[in-house]
């Protein structure tokens, strides 16, 4: 069901201050993350392995963690370093840890084999500290399949129709797609050469309502729940600006990349963070606001329809589906590649155990 051995976002680095655990659950284990007074951020197993209770209960000293319960002491290498009231440390009070590292003001967690984590396997996205872009990040608690997510991202048709206020018209549900899966990516793309731009753009491209325009949609998923979709819109011959409104002179070019990090919360319900980063009229405050508002009313409209469609599933991790449309062909890339790739670390993990395992032979 889950793909572990991979870096996913646990949180935004920003959720997690000093001296206070942070809980959240990835792939239906309970994890704790925790931030000393040195900066570093450490994630454990959220249970103490004296009485199983939350660990995220309790607080954070100095490096360590302290469970809120009697008071055993871990520091950030899973190690327990102090219980109350006695010398001796049971050599079995010991946390289970998780690779962890922060890139991009994220915190990227491994929760597969620790020793296959590699820190250069970190997905990038590095619109989101570089300064030649203006992103605005955000959050959504979605009950619903990360693979739902992840259909819903490869197949933009839906666009016209769910979003209608923001960032959808028909060129898109009218535009054909093109998809290829290209090692262990699949990549949608989709032109709208000669369109009209949808209010989203109108707005950020200063685009009267009449005016055409080029529109792409070129997105790029990589297993669980990396989506990167580069988007925007380029006027089509201008309007002369000595015609044009106030508010409509200078029409410009509007490109995007919309940055979808997606994370398994349970086997229904997944952690969505989000970004819109831009690259046109950085300095305008106005500006960046009118986008997060506007992605996060696109999100919330997502989150209706799909926590809608997890409703109605006739198996809430593997649906059967009666029909098919032509927009299907996206998803059924991407889901095939995870499969594969599931498929994959099952198999290695099963051949590793049986090398592990003791030879019963000639006894």
């Amino acid at each position: 069901m889950f793909l572990r051995n991979c870096w996913q976002v646990a949180a935004f680095s920003s959720e997690v201050g000093f001296g206070q655990p942070f809980a959240r659950t990835i792939n239906e284990e309970p994890v704790v993350l925790f931030r000393g007074l040195s900066g570093t951020l450490a994630a454990a197993q959220d249970r103490c392995p004296h009485r199983q209770a939350p660990l995220s209960l309790g607080r954070v000293f100095g490096d360590t963690l302290q469970c809120g319960y009697h008071g055993a002491c871990f520091d950030q290498t899973g190690a327990c370093v102090k219980v109350p009231g006695q010398d001796v440390i049971p050599v079995r009070a010991r946390l289970r840890m998780y690779p962890i590292v922060e890139r991009y003001g994220c915190a990227w967690i491994w929760m597969g084999e620790a020793a296959l984590a590699d820190a250069q396997l970190v997905p990038e996205v590095t619109w989101l500290d570089d300064p030649a872009w203006v992103a605005r990040t955000g959050y959504h608690h979605i009950k619903a399949n990360y693979q739902l997510l992840n259909d819903n991202l490869l197949d933009l048709s839906h666009e016209t129709y769910v979003h209608g206020k923001t960032i959808g018209n028909s060129a898109v549900a009218g535009s054909p797609s093109s998809v290829q899966t290209v090692g262990e990516r699949v990549l949608v793309s989709k032109d709208m050469n000669d369109c009209l731009a949808p209010p989203f753009y109108q707005y950020t491209g200063r685009l009267s309502p009449e005016q055409r325009v080029r529109r792409w949609q070129y997105t790029t998923y990589r297993p669980p729940g990396y989506l990167v979709i580069d988007v925007g819109v380029e006027p089509i011959n201008p309007i002369n600006p000595n015609n044009a409104t106030d508010s409509t002179k200078g029409a410009i070019r509007v490109g995007g990349q919309v940055i979808n990090l997606i994370t398994p919360e349970t086997a229904t319900s997944s952690h969505y963070f989000w970004a819109f980063a831009r690259d046109c009229r950085l300095d305008e405050s106005a500006v960046t606001e009118y986008l997060r508002a506007a992605v996060e009313q696109t999100f919330d409209e997502d989150k209706v329809m799909l926590e809608g469609q997890q409703s109605r599933l006739n198996h809430p991790t593997q649906p059967s589906f009666e029909a098919a449309f032509r927009g299907d062909v996206g998803p059924t890339h991407g889901r095939r590649l995870l499969a594969r790739l599931i498929e994959r670390e099952q198999s290695f993990a099963a051949r590793a155990t049986l090398i592990a395992a003791p030879s019963s032979v000639g006894q």
